[in-house]
Order: structure tokens, then sequence, then C-alpha cells
């Protein structure tokens, strides 16, 4: 049945035609996410503004958190796992995926202005460390060094694949960043009312400052030139301490990508390129077939 399918030029025609624009939206796609790389600028942690930026530095993890990679127990900041099974059906072999695993535990960028947290939920991550070896149990008893007689390709039943980003390593992260805290997280009216509630608990130093005829008792429109001047005091930043900045990296809520890459985004884009262009390639030459096959 499937000889009679191959060797039918219909079949071929059919395939060809929804080749063609699955290659050219490839290509597209890998395309633009190169240019995107490419157009969007590197920014500082201290500096950078507010929405979709582009950020390098060092990868570092959290006060008290201490990860390791599940499969070769490995300490590192961020982790993807899939373990495969030797699948046989006469001569073919087939590995066919079991179990698989992406750490979502969020860690630090740091750059030489301060530090912001990258939570990796939904990037699409490019990591620098990839590991492949074989065993015979459903879960490896160790790294690779460790699998023993059983490591071999030939003998083994299941083949582990780890991907890892060590602390310390340089990373690019391209998503939606944020900063909460600071003189802009402060909530003005209950910081100008806690202001306004200390300056009663001194009613001689009020009255000093605000009681303009001198009766003992603030008016109205004394009390509003007290409030007034709290509210000065407060966005001056003078009286009420900030609290200190968090900035946070995470997956844009619009459809732009979120990129995380050890070793830079650099490569990434040249590879992106690369892929761009084999992929419009195939798209002219499916293309010049498949027009060849109507026309002749």
């Amino acid at each position: 049945m499937l000889e009679e399918l191959l060797s039918e030029p219909l079949f071929w025609k059919i395939a060809l035609a929804l080749l063609a624009p699955l290659l050219f939206w490839l290509g597209f796609r890998r395309w633009r996410l190169a240019r995107l790389i490419d157009d969007t600028p590197t920014s500082r942690v201290r500096s950078a503004a507010q929405g979709y930026v582009e950020l390098s530095g060092r990868a570092r993890l959290t006060v008290g958190t201490n990860v390791l990679s599940p499969l070769s127990r490995r300490p590192c900041v961020w982790w993807r796992f899939r373990i495969e099974r030797k699948r046989r059906s006469g001569k073919n072999t087939q590995w066919e995926t079991v179990n698989q695993g992406i750490s979502e535990l969020p860690f630090l960028l740091v750059d030489e202005t301060g530090e912001c947290l990258v939570k990796p939920q939904g990037a699409e991550v490019y990591p620098g460390d990839r590991a492949v070896w074989y065993g015979a149990m459903p879960w490896p008893a160790g790294p690779p060094d460790a699998s023993g007689f059983f490591g071999g390709r030939l003998m083994a039943d299941y083949r582990y694949t780890e991907h890892r980003i060590y602390e310390h390593e340089r990373i690019d992260v391209i998503g939606a960043f944020r900063s909460v805290g600071g003189i802009a997280g402060v909530d003005r009216e209950a910081a100008v009312a806690e202001l306004l509630r200390q300056w009663k608990q001194d009613q001689p130093s009020l009255l000093a400052g605000f009681d303009a005829d001198r009766d003992g008792v603030l008016s109205q429109r004394e009390w509003e030139r007290a409030r007034a001047a709290a509210c000065r005091s407060v966005d001056a930043g003078t009286l009420v301490p900030a609290e200190p900045q968090l900035h946070v990296l995470t997956k844009p809520e619009d459809d732009r990508p979120f990129l995380l890459a050890a070793g830079g985004l650099s490569q990434i884009a040249r590879r992106c390129r690369w892929q761009a262009r084999c992929s419009l390639a195939g798209f002219v030459l499916v293309v010049a077939v498949l027009a060849a096959w109507v026309l002749g």
C-alpha cells in the first residue's frame, strides 16, 4: 500500500504543494527572529527602560537556592532533560520519549550595574551545555562517566539528554522588563497619611509650622497647607524611605519572543539567518519543481 502511494505522481504533487508554504513560513519566522535580535539594543540593568529589552550578564542563583540538574545531579541555574526508550520494529529502531522536564525556578542575571530576576517560564532557551548518554534503566544512575558498561549505545535501552546553564555563565535575555519598589512603588496617599499622623503626634512643631494666625488650632486652610507640605515631602522622597527596587524579566504578554541564550544571542541570530536562507532556498526549489511538473 505504501509503495503504491509513493509511486503515485499525484501524491508527490500534493506533498510538494504542502511543503512549499511550510518552508516559506519557517524561513520567514527564523529571519524575523534574527532581525529582532539584531535590532534590540543591549541595556544595563540599572538604566533599562520598562518594557521589551535585552540584557546581558552572568547567571547567578538567588540567595538560599541550590539547584541540581535531575539526571546528572550537577549544580546549575537552569536545566532541561529528556529520557527516551528504544523501540524496535523489525529492522527499524526508534527512540520514544518516556520522561522529560524543564526548570522553572527563577535565577539572577547580574551585570556591573545591578541584578535582575529572570523567570524562565515560557522562554525559548538556547543552553550552553548539552550531554547525551545511554543506559539500561528508566532513570540514570548518575552522570555519563558513571554509566559503566551499560553506557554503550548499542547495548542500551535508554537514552538520556540533559541541557544546563551554569552559575556565572554569560547569558543574554530578551523579554519584558519591569521594576518593582523604589519611589515609584510607594503608595503616595498612604505615605502622606502616615507622615501627617507623625506630625500630629508632635503638636507644638505642627502648630509652629502651619498655625498662621497663632490661635492654637489649625483651620481648614492651614490643614490643607500642612497636607500640601506632606505631599511635597513624599514626592521628594526625603522623609519616606523608598523600598529597594526589584527588577524582573519575564515572558511578554503579547506574541513577541522571550529568548534566553548562554554564550550570547549573536550566534543564535547567525544560526537563524542560516536556517532562514536554507528554508527559503528550499521553498524556491520546491516551487520550481512544481512549476516544471505542472507546465511540463
